[in-house]
C-alpha cells in the first residue's frame, strides 16, 4: 500500500515537472520572438543607432578617468583595510575569537575589492583603446585618455599585486599551516592543499554555486548579445564568444566531473 503511494506521488510529481518545464520553454519561445520584434524594430530606427553610437563616443571618452579615479579610491581603501587588520593582529592576544573573525572578514573584503578591480581594469583598458579611431594630432582629449588609460592599467596590476601579497603573508601569519606564493603559478594548488576539509568543502561548494549561477547568466547575455546585434549591426562576434565561453565552461565542468568521479 505504501509502495504504490509512493508510487502514484513519483508520477504526479514527475508529471508536474514536466508541464512546468514545457510551460517555460513556452514563454521563452514567446519572448523570444516578442525581443526579436523590438530588435527588429530599433534597427530599422537610424535615430535609434545614432544615439547608440554617440553613447559608445561618451563611454569612450570618459573611462580612462574613471578607472583612474576608481583605482585611487579603492587602492586607498583596500591598503586602509590591510593596515588596520595589520595593528589588531599585532595587538591580538591569540584568545579572543571575535578579533580573528573581524580581521578575516576584512581580509576577504580587501582581497575582493584588488580581484574584481583586476577584471574591471582589463575591461577598462580594452574600452580605452578603443579611442584610437578618434585619435587626432596634439594634445587632445582623447591622446591624453589614452595615455592616461595606459599609466592607470599599469599602476593598477602594481597595487592590487602589492595588496593581494600582503594580505595572504598576514593570512599566513595568522594560520601557519597554510602555504603559496602568490607569485607562484601553482599557488592555488598549493593554497587549498594546506586548507582543511571545512575549508576545502566551502571553496568546492562555491565553485558549484557559480557554476550554476554563470550557466543561467549565459542565457540572458546571450538574449542581450543578440538584441543588441540586430539592433545596431554590431555583428555576430559577441553573441559567437558568449555562446563559445558557454561551452568550454560546459565542456571543462563534465571533464572535471569525469576526472574526479
Amino acid at each position: 500500500m505504501w509502495k504504490r503511494k509512493v508510487k502514484k506521488m513519483s508520477k504526479k510529481s514527475n508529471r508536474t515537472t514536466v508541464l512546468i518545464f514545457i510551460g517555460l520553454m513556452v514563454i521563452s519561445v514567446l519572448i523570444g520572438f516578442f525581443m526579436g520584434g523590438i530588435a527588429t524594430g530599433l534597427a530599422s530606427s537610424e535615430s535609434i543607432v545614432e544615439k547608440f553610437a554617440l553613447l559608445k563616443d561618451n563611454v569612450i571618452r570618459i573611462t580612462p578617468y574613471v578607472a583612474l579615479l576608481l583605482n585611487l579610491i579603492l587602492c586607498v581603501i583596500g591598503f586602509c583595510m590591510y593596515a588596520k587588520n595589520k595593528k589588531m593582529s599585532d595587538a591580538w592576544d591569540g584568545e579572543d575569537e571575535k578579533i580573528i573573525d573581524q580581521i578575516e572578514t576584512r581580509q576577504s573584503i580587501a582581497l575582493v575589492i584588488s580581484s574584481i578591480m583586476m577584471v574591471l581594469n582589463f575591461l577598462f583598458f580594452g574600452v580605452g583603446f578603443a579611442v584610437d579611431a578618434h585619435l587626432k594630432e596634439g594634445l587632445t582629449i582623447e591622446n591624453i585618455g589614452l595615455i592616461i588609460g595606459f599609466l592607470t592599467f599599469i599602476f593598477s596590476f602594481v597595487w592590487e599585486m602589492i595588496l593581494q601579497g600582503q594580505v595572504i603573508a598576514l593570512e599566513k601569519k595568522l594560520n601557519p599551516e597554510k602555504r603559496g606564493n602568490i607569485l607562484d603559478m601553482k599557488f592555488r594548488k598549493e593554497w587549498i592543499e594546506s586548507c582543511d576539509e571545512a575549508e576545502r568543502m566551502n571553496i568546492y561548494r562555491t565553485a558549484y554555486d557559480v557554476y550554476k549561477f554563470m550557466s543561467n547568466l549565459f542565457i540572458y547575455a546571450w538574449l542581450l548579445t543578440f538584441i543588441v546585434s540586430a539592433a545596431t549591426g554590431t555583428g555576430l562576434f559577441a553573441m559567437v564568444m558568449v555562446a563559445l565561453l558557454w561551452l568550454i565552461q560546459t565542456a571543462a565542468y563534465f571533464k572535471a566531473a569525469a576526472k574526479y568521479q
